[in-house]
């Protein structure tokens, strides 16, 4: 477990897709009442269980999209008094899970407080949710972006290719799932106002130094007006 800033930890973890060294990391967001908010699961563990015990009680474990799904049993069943939550789709998904609701309205008024939810529209074979934890001005982005200056070999290759040696972008594979770009990019615009210190990305980086220039850039290259409505 990484601490990033005061009330924010990450933990990274090993994960290939496709052959690609990709890498995920888990999200820890504590809360005004001293509790803790789990975003995007790793496998769990006892060493990391106590890691976090010692921060404070659990409150909700939450997976952020379709995709960052696979470890939320195991913390589930550790911590069964903590509400679970997941996107449109994934109970249909994932029958197996308990959740205790949709990421929707419910959730925002028990969180937002310390986590300002952002629904990405547009994209129902992912249904990604970022989170703004307030207290640290970090936003948690789990698959919009990547950031990979760091990879080599064939995962290297993919990342020069892709550009996100060099800065946070949105990929290929990501983009390719947007059906309906209009409400993608609608649903995007209040990052513009967002000032952050920390890009929290699930994939190989926290990016600490020029965070928000970097979403803005993100958000360049997707599009995604800023100003007056209809503008871009």
């Amino acid at each position: 477990m990484q601490q990033v800033t005061q009330g924010l930890w990450t933990v990274p973890a090993p994960l290939t897709f496709y052959g690609l060294a990709v890498h995920t990391r888990m999200t820890i967001c504590q809360l005004s009442d001293g509790g803790v908010a789990l975003i995007s699961p790793v496998r769990a563990s006892e060493d990391l269980r106590a890691s976090i015990d010692a921060i404070g009680p659990v409150r909700a474990i939450i997976s952020p999209n379709l995709m960052h799904h696979l470890h939320m049993g195991d913390w589930m069943e550790s911590y069964p008094d903590a509400p679970s939550f997941g996107p449109p789709g994934l109970a249909a998904k994932r029958p197996d899970l308990a959740l205790i609701a949709e990421l929707g309205p419910a959730f925002d008024e028990a969180f937002g407080v310390d986590l300002v939810r952002v629904p990405i529209a547009g994209m129902p074979r992912i249904n990604e949710s970022l989170f703004l934890h307030r207290p640290s001005a970090t936003l948690v982005a789990t698959d919009l972006c990547f950031y990979m200056p760091e990879a080599t070999g064939l995962t290297g290759l993919f990342a020069w290719l892709t550009g996100i040696t060099k800065r946070p972008r949105c990929e290929p594979s990501f983009r390719v799932l947007i059906k309906d770009k209009a409400a993608f990019r609608a649903s995007l615009r209040p990052l513009r106002a967002m000032a952050i210190r920390h890009l929290s990305m699930c994939h190989h980086s926290v990016l600490s130094v020029g965070a928000t220039d970097a979403l803005q850039q993100v958000l360049d290259q997707l599009c995604v007006a800023s100003g007056v409505e209809g503008e871009g």
